[in-house]
């Protein structure tokens, strides 16, 4: 890699030999291409993470829906144990 402060030729190195220059750019350039595997790895990830947000959503409602039940039986228990 080329400094582009200096000119100077640095082979693999992140940080300019000469005059201490950041080479590294957070661009498509400078990445590593993943390998299949990495991706597969990467993939199952971010599905697990959505797959965990999904199973969230449904864990609250169904707490929402039994708890509400139970609300609503005590309410009709304690009707019925008053009024009865």
């Amino acid at each position: 890699m080329i400094c582009p402060r200096c000119n100077t030729e640095n082979d693999n190195r992140t940080i300019c030999k000469k005059c201490g220059y950041y080479l590294y750019r957070a661009d498509a350039q400078n990445r590593k291409k993943m390998t299949r595997g990495q991706l597969a790895v990467s993939d199952a990830k971010i599905a697990g993470k959505k797959a965990g947000k999904i199973f969230r959503y449904i864990w609250i409602g169904i707490t929402i829906i039994v708890l509400s039940f139970w609300l609503v039986a005590g309410m009709v228990f304690l009707i019925s144990m008053i009024g009865g």
